[in-house]
């Protein structure tokens, strides 16, 4: 491993002269002022631990070995390209600015050469040193800190999110990534913080970090149901999804107790919920209309009494649509949408239960919301009835002799037509 502490005592990296304190307060170094090194960009490398490059790399973890450029420049070569793709725009102003003024914020990167922060500059730094075949060098403080360390990793998943969601600056998160940081940083034995302390870090609400964490648990979950890598998390950002297991997260969270039967229909619902997004996957809604679905399938279905007979009648339909898609591979969305075209008997099938039940639900809405207008109505009148027939402070001084004719004739076809439709509903009767 190359160790830059070490190569800045060989005289081979040397510091600028500048010093930055740090953003946030870190054990053994407080929040006291770094030396800002010029660091040649051979020596180092893009944070696979990083939130949005774990997310982006993860279905390429076999393939790719993050190593800096002088033992293999192909995983540099990989995720310079994902952040081209991801912003092309914000990269090439970024690559202007370094060439006309050079760069203007240090980075953060760790003995090992893994960039804490300055993804974008160094990026910028390395496409101008292959352009001009200058040499670049990348302007960062070397933090004495290593992922090889348990201790460590927790001090700097801190800076790292003080930095990119604190006191420094607010990046905003692709929600996605925001999702499988919270859920990579909070989860498993060696986990780098608590859920508390994240929050706490990052400056969010508990909330919002758990249901953000819920909608990860579920995505994974879906990811297996289909058949995928369950970290391929790029099927949800390219197919625009998250939402939905936003929105899944916090129906399960909400109306399913913690005793056997409400996990058993818990767990059901959540492959009913997998059915809904596959056929708006399939018939072309994605983004904020299936956010719309998730919520009308939520407030029309899982919240009311019917939840349990529609699940029995999907469960199969779900089933053989999940056997369907796992029989071949599902690595992208090409794949994805093959095997989807494949199930379009399931998936209509699914589509005609549900809007079957969508459908009756959403009839008994209407009737409810018709009584509720008439009983308002009613009380209108009772209102008025009962404040000597006029409304507010309204008084009959005010009124004239015709005004109150027009009342006669109104109150007259308003008793007329009470009539009819008390004899219509009575005939309905049955």
């Amino acid at each position: 491993m190359t160790s830059l502490i070490d190569l800045e005592k060989a005289g081979k990296i040397e510091k600028t002269g500048a010093t930055i304190k740090l953003p946030t307060r870190l054990n053994n170094l407080g929040t006291e002022n770094m030396d800002v090194y010029r660091i040649p960009l051979k020596y180092l490398y893009y944070n696979d631990k990083n939130g949005r490059i774990s997310t982006a790399i993860a279905g390429y973890h076999d393939e790719l070995n993050p190593v800096n450029d002088t033992v293999d420049p192909a995983y540099n070569d990989f995720v310079a390209k994902l952040i081209e793709q991801n912003n092309p725009a914000a990269l090439k102003r970024t690559q202007k600015s370094i060439q006309e003024s050079g760069q203007r914020i240090c980075g953060y990167v760790l003995e090992d050469g893994r960039i804490v922060d300055g993804n974008r500059r160094y990026t910028a730094l390395r496409n101008l040193q292959k352009a001009t075949g200058k040499t670049y060098y990348f302007e960062a403080v070397i933090l004495p800190f290593s992922y090889d360390n348990q201790t460590d990793r927790s001090k700097i998943k801190k800076l790292e999110l003080a930095i990119q969601m604190g006191v420094e600056k607010r990046e905003d998160y692709d929600p996605v990534d925001l999702a499988v940081d919270i859920y990579q940083t909070t989860t498993g034995d060696d986990a780098m913080m608590t859920l508390a302390d994240y929050v706490n870090v990052a400056n969010m609400k508990k909330k919002e970090a758990e249901r953000y964490y819920q909608g990860a648990v579920y995505m994974r979950e879906f990811l297996k149901f289909i058949g995928a890598d369950e970290n391929n998390y790029n099927l949800i950002k390219e197919n625009q999804i998250w939402s939905p297991f936003y929105e899944m997260g916090k129906s399960l969270t909400n109306n399913f107790g913690d005793d056997a039967d409400s996990q058993v229909q818990k767990n059901e619902t959540m492959h009913s919920y997998f059915g809904l997004i596959l056929h708006d996957l399939h018939v072309g809604v994605s983004g904020t209309p299936a956010r719309t679905h998730m919520r009308d399938f939520t407030q029309n279905i899982v919240k009311s009494s019917n939840l349990n007979e529609f699940n029995d009648e999907v469960s199969d339909t779900v089933e053989d649509l999940a056997d369907t898609l796992q029989e071949s591979p599902i690595n992208n969305t090409t794949d994805l949408m093959t095997q989807l075209t494949e199930a379009n008997d399931n998936i209509s099938q699914f589509g005609d239960t549900y809007d079957t039940y969508m459908r009756d639900a959403k009839n008994g809405e209407s009737v409810e919301k018709f009584i509720k207008s008439i009983k308002d109505s009613v009380k209108y009148y009772e209102d008025l009835n009962n404040n000597g027939g006029l409304a507010g402070t309204l008084r009959y001084g005010e009124i004239s002799n015709e005004q109150l004719k027009q009342l006669q004739t109104y109150m007259r076809k308003l008793d007329g037509l009470c009539k009819d439709l008390f004899n219509k509903y009575g005939n309905e009767i049955r």
